[in-house]
């Protein structure tokens, strides 16, 4: 930033040639701060909008865990179903081994037996058709929110991931070039 000045009739340096190089600078000066400014305005809201995602992302893992809680309750409540359909089954068994010691009675009470037999029957047949049916449900709905849960956390960390991306890439270097730039007209000021 060396500049040649006119020198005047009386020694020194002539007025209005200083006074516009001082203007210049100055007008140089704000338009490199205005654009500094600038930059520093659109970090800032880029910060702020990144921060906003990671927020979202936060509260969607949280989602995410609350949903894993409910499959791992719905989980506990399938194995229940299956610990009751071996119960009943155990049951039934027993029912069953009854029915034959009472077919050695009279024919009366071997046609009761029969008929409580038959009941017997079609209360398990129709127990284990509908246990069938609830823990095939259970785990139609266990795959289907297991594949939703797992595209959210692929989602969220891919997001993440973005989000760690853009933040680590932040050049900073304008500003390194305005204060080498401040300390050369700092310089040139004292000269």
């Amino acid at each position: 930033m060396s500049t040649n000045f006119k020198t005047c009739l009386f020694g020194g340096f002539d007025r209005e040639d200083v006074i516009s190089y001082i203007e210049k600078t100055a007008r140089e000066s704000r338009e490199q701060i205005d654009q500094l400014s600038a930059s520093v305005e659109a970090l800032t809201a880029e910060n702020g909008s990144l921060t906003t995602k990671v927020d979202e992302l936060r509260v969607r893992a949280e989602q995410y865990d609350e949903a894993s809680q409910a499959l791992a309750a719905l989980q506990l409540q399938v194995k229940e179903l299956a610990d009751r359909a071996e119960a009943l089954a155990a049951e039934n068994k027993t029912l069953r081994s009854q029915a034959e010691e009472y077919q050695s009675l009279k024919d009366h009470i071997a046609e009761i037996e029969i008929s409580a037999h038959r009941r017997t029957e079609e209360f398990r047949a129709n127990a284990i058709a509908k246990l069938h049916e609830l823990v095939s449900e259970q785990q139609g709905w266990c795959a289907e929110r297991r594949a939703q849960y797992a595209a959210a956390h692929e989602s969220v960390c891919q997001q993440i991931r973005a989000a760690q991306e853009a933040l680590g890439t932040v050049d900073l270097s304008g500003f390194d070039q305005m204060e080498e730039k401040l300390r050369d007209l700092a310089d040139s000021l004292d000269k």
